[in-house]
């Protein structure tokens, strides 16, 4: 219990931002008239990747402040599993799979980096 509550303010801030990206794209898509709508479901098809690149930003800091451990990255694939239902279609499946891996990566380069320069 005591390493979930280490990593619980990093899963919460993987669950806003994977959620409120797409949820905010959705409510502007619905106001603005269709000239717009091109340019704004570009971006949301950029979702996934955005997932990608914040997931390792995450593990990054959490791997630096805290030293490295794998729950985390598990959380990100799990936070993303309803997104896959809710806001993606079941091609981005592999997005589960690709984010957990970033998170690792963000998550062992952030360890390297805390080691050499020293924890907060």
């Amino acid at each position: 219990m005591e390493r979930f509550e280490r990593t619980l303010t990093y899963f919460i801030a993987i669950i806003v931002f994977f959620f409120a990206l797409p949820m905010i794209l959705v409510a502007v898509v619905s106001n603005v008239g269709e000239e717009y709508s091109a340019a704004i479901g570009s971006v949301y098809n950029m979702c996934p990747i955005l997932d990608l690149c914040f997931g390792m930003v995450v593990g990054f800091f959490y791997g630096r402040n805290k030293g490295g451990d794998w729950l985390v990255a598990l959380e990100s694939g799990v936070a993303f599993i309803p997104c896959v239902y809710i806001f993606f279609n079941s091609t981005a499946w592999i997005y589960v799979i690709l984010i957990m891996l970033a998170t690792a990566l963000g998550i062992v380069l952030g360890k390297v980096f805390g080691d050499r320069v020293g924890r907060r």
